[in-house]
């Protein structure tokens, strides 16, 4: 016997979920690389004085000779400058731009598929992190360090998509500050391996690590599903798509709703109305009583929208400034100063010398990751309680004090206040900036253009971040502690612009009613 759907846009709003089993461990290999994002942005805190030959720090054995790695003749150190030293930690910024410009410029998301690009992804972790562990050359880390950035971009704009697309309404901020939790967890575990491999035997170990977590999520990956929704709106196996909602969904009297939506997005058609029967005659998918579909509907295929059309075409005029205004807000409240360059500050307020620092420093920085870690998972249950806008607001301001604190403690070497303001940075950072813009992306923009305006995002916020890198060992040389009154004004200038030009988006299915509602 055929029973027909009826179930509303209302009721479909009102549904709750469960985490299954599958979209709990899809959200887990899919937020690896999020953690791998992290773990590269800290990796070289503490060594990086160390491999350019610049710091001195024993290891374990009587000498470097004694090691590993010397007898397969990888050299103890290698020589460069300070600029170079800031030259690698920008090489990951310069990787993740280019990424991010090509996956912004072309259509292979659409085309292959969010998860086939998180695959190609992990390779260039695998392949950035393998080069790191094997160089004997500046151009050879630096090449590395290319690799991860690609990797890192191009999962940061697919990794939000597919998760978004994965879970159910009800669940799409706490999974999506996922996100945030592996990054600020990869921060940890890099400063931790850190902590005991920062010295002139073992710092490649750091980088096998990485190249562990690499292989984990490749391999991994492969037993995760693709998208549903881009399975429809791309022409694919609809029935696969249907069965994979099966395991992702525990209200199963959504997914006809959710496949019927997601043609009707695809012809570039609204939903029908909050009391119109969600699958109307021309479009229907009857389902035998034992759940099993026996509908074929036609492929349908997506409307073309390029980047051109996002950037200037004026229906998208709010949509593009709130997304640049998220973006590079979160590298240009500079969190990352303090993750690229968080030993060095602190070497300087102690007065040790080279990035590998004391011990105490070194504590110091996986206590700050400690905290990261411990307000990222906090917040994230308040992302779908209190709203987005109310987080990023508080987010904003409070890097912005501490920024103010920093500038005043670091001359005058208030190491209490100093250490203080860190911390209150760090949570400030955890609670909004940093999980809420990747995340945002997706609700403030329309359908037809999210994977575009995930993708120049995410170019503008490795351009941010590329400035970050490259001109804070600049101007810290040039004007001491007192750089983070920049990062004050900065922080001042954002939070007006967020209150002013970022909506709320929580309990929104549809950009369009979040714009509706603003």
């Amino acid at each position: 016997m055929r029973t027909r759907t009826s179930v509303t846009i209302h009721n479909f709003f009102e549904k709750h979920h469960s985490i299954t089993f599958r979209l709990g461990w899809a959200s887990f290999i899919i937020c690896l690389s999020a953690l791998q994002f992290g773990y590269h942005l800290a990796e070289l805190n503490a060594p990086a004085d160390i491999l350019s030959c610049n710091f001195d720090k024993p290891g374990p054995l009587p000498s470097y000779d004694d090691t590993i790695w010397s007898q397969y003749n990888f050299k103890q150190c290698i020589p460069m400058s300070e600029e170079g030293v800031a030259l690698i930690t920008t090489s990951y910024t310069i990787g993740g731009l280019v990424a991010s410009v090509i996956l912004g410029s072309t259509s292979i998301s659409m085309d292959y598929g969010r998860r086939s690009v998180c695959i190609f992804a992990s390779l260039f972790f695998v392949l950035g992190s393998s080069l790191m562990v094997m160089a004997n050359s500046a151009w050879m880390i630096n090449l590395g360090r290319f690799f991860n950035g690609a990797g890192a971009a191009s999962s940061l704009i697919m990794s939000p998509i597919l998760i978004n697309e994965l879970a159910p309404v009800n669940h799409r901020g706490l999974l999506g500050a996922l996100m945030q939790i592996a990054v600020s967890i990869g921060i940890f575990l890099a400063q931790y391996v850190s902590y005991f491999y920062s010295n002139d035997q073992q710092w490649r170990q750091i980088f096998v690590v990485a190249v562990m977590i690499a292989l984990i999520q490749f391999l991994g990956l492969f037993s995760i599903p693709e998208s549903p929704k881009w399975m429809i709106m791309n022409g694919g196996d609809e029935d696969l798509a249907r069965s994979t909602l099966y395991t992702l969904r525990t209200n199963i009297t959504t997914i006809e709703y959710e496949i019927h939506h997601w043609h009707h997005l695809a012809k570039g058609t609204q939903s029908p109305d909050e009391n119109t029967p969600l699958l109307e005659e021309d479009a229907t998918s009857a389902v035998d009583s034992d759940g099993s579909s026996i509908s074929s509907r036609k492929s349908l295929d997506p409307p073309s929208i390029t980047i051109t059309d996002f950037l200037f075409e004026h229906k998208y005029r709010k949509q593009l400034i709130s997304v640049i205004l998220i973006m590079t807000g979160q590298q240009l409240s500079g969190m990352n100063a303090i993750t690229y360059y968080g030993v060095k500050i602190l070497n300087t307020l102690f007065n040790n010398q080279g990035s590998g620092g004391g011990n105490y420093v070194l504590v110091l920085t996986c206590a700050f990751s400690g905290v990261n870690v411990i307000s990222s998972i906090s917040a994230a249950p308040l992302i779908d309680r209190l709203g987005r806008k109310p987080l990023l607001l508080a987010s904003i301001g409070l890097c912005g004090l501490c920024s103010l604190v920093l500038a005043i403690g670091i001359p005058n070497k208030y190491d209490v206040a100093v250490i203080t303001a860190c911390f209150g940075f760090i949570i400030g950072f955890s609670i909004g900036l940093g999980p809420l813009p990747f995340l945002m992306v997706s609700e403030l923009t329309s359908h037809e253009v999210v994977s575009l305006a995930q993708s120049f995002g995410t170019v503008t916020n490795w351009t941010a971040n590329m400035m970050v890198a490259m001109l804070f060992p600049l101007l810290q040389n040039l004007i001491g502690g007192t750089v983070f009154y920049i990062f004050f004004a900065i922080s001042v200038a954002y939070l007006v612009a967020f209150y002013y030009k970022i909506p709320e988006t929580k309990g929104y299915h549809h950009s369009s009613d979040v714009w509706e509602h603003y």
